[in-house]
């Protein structure tokens, strides 16, 4: 009688994390969304870390500690302004879908696929440009932002390629304290001012940054 062949869920895990960073190409990504550090931590190291957290069905706070950098390193990688990660999403969405492109039925039609969706803050006040959002579910204004997503599909598949939190320029609807940067030299200053405009305009700019960067649809 045969035994039970047992599997290792953290290897298998990170085989599998291995291969999907190889496949984009992630090394190289990181190059070319301005990722500057003087530490040998790379954004490879990081986002592996923050996958293996998902898979984990962990936050960042008590997911398992890496190897080579603290909780607070990851986080402060996650905040740096200077990283671009609408093209790192974008970039990654290209690689992903030139792998998928050849298995797909050419009578299928890719198309951009426009969402946006309420991300409730409910026990925040001081959070930056945090704002009054109305829910047409419940009828009712809540705190928070609302996240702006363009996804690619082929019908079958669905990858998400660009993405934007919005928040409003109207004062009354105001609650988190103002902006810390508007200066549009900057990748932070020209995301806090995206943050503010309205909200079809920023779809048709995520929508041209998708087809600039070669996203087929």
């Amino acid at each position: 009688m045969k035994s039970i062949t047992q599997f290792d869920q953290e290897k298998d895990s990170e085989s599998l994390i291995s291969a999907f960073s190889e496949l984009i190409g992630l090394a190289d990504l990181s190059k070319k969304v301005n990722f500057k550090r003087h530490s040998l931590v790379s954004l490879l190291m990081v986002i592996t870390w923050m996958i293996k957290a998902r898979f984990a069905r962990k936050s960042l706070y008590r997911c398992q500690r890496a190897k080579d950098f603290t909780a607070k390193t990851g986080r402060n990688v996650l905040n740096d302004s200077r990283i671009n990660w609408q093209k790192l999403v974008c970039l990654a969405a290209v690689k992903l879908i030139s792998v998928l492109k050849p298995a797909i039925d050419r009578r299928r039609r890719l198309a951009l696929i426009v969402d946006d969706t309420l991300m409730a803050r409910s026990c925040s006040k001081k959070t930056e440009l945090l704002t009054k959002v109305y829910d047409h579910d419940k009828h009712e204004f809540l705190t928070g932002y609302r996240g702006l997503t363009v996804s690619w599909s082929d019908g079958s598949t669905f990858l998400p390629v660009n993405f934007a939190l919005m928040s409003t320029k109207k004062k009354e609807n105001m609650i988190g304290r103002p902006t810390v940067t508007m200066n549009q030299s900057s990748i932070a200053g020209r995301r806090r001012t995206q943050l503010q405009r309205q909200i079809n305009i920023v779809a048709i700019e995520l929508i041209k940054q998708a087809i600039t960067t070669e996203v087929p649809a």
